[in-house]
């Protein structure tokens, strides 16, 4: 009797975890902080150019699992006209967990100092993320920074990916 209870929860376990590594696909909503340096070259009545490079780690957000506890590397830049801007452009790397990693490129629009957002789509990775694709949308926060030279922000992200 305990070897077939223990069979049956051994079985349970194995088939569990093989249904989790089958999820090919999927949406994803996830939330973190990040912190870089910036390069500003201030022309006077917000206009401005900003190229920064930072990290950031994200935790996923309403159950969900596919990016938990990713490291982020992203570089990008701004220019502001008037205090607005619509032509944010840059580059993650995501480093998961287990050392594969996937890349995204992204666009954002915004007012300096004020919620920013935007939109993106994976363009590859390394290991099971070789092939993936998807869309991710972001919402940005920029925060009072700790120290000058340097951009923190909170950041909420949410898509879709398939690793097909």
């Amino acid at each position: 009797m305990i070897r077939k209870i223990l069979f049956a929860l051994i079985m349970t376990t194995t088939s569990s975890a093989a249904l989790a590594e089958e999820a090919s696909s999927g949406n994803f909503e996830l939330e973190g902080f990040f912190a870089g340096t910036a390069n500003i070259l201030d022309a006077g009545n917000g206009n401005l150019t900003i190229t920064y490079d930072g990290v950031m780690t994200m935790k996923a957000v309403e159950g969900g699992s596919f990016g938990d506890l990713t490291t982020w590397h992203c570089a990008g830049s701004i220019t502001a006209l008037g205090g607005k801007y619509d032509n944010e452009i840059g580059i993650c790397k995501w480093q998961f967990p287990d050392g594969d990693t996937a890349f995204i490129t992204y666009v954002g629009s915004g007012a300096l100092g004020q919620p920013a957002s935007g939109k993106g789509h994976f363009i590859g990775g390394t290991g099971k993320y070789e092939n993936i694709s998807g869309e991710i949308a972001f919402e940005r926060q920029s925060l009072q920074s700790a120290k000058e030279g340097y951009v923190q922000s909170h950041n909420r992200n949410t898509g879709s990916y398939s690793l097909n």
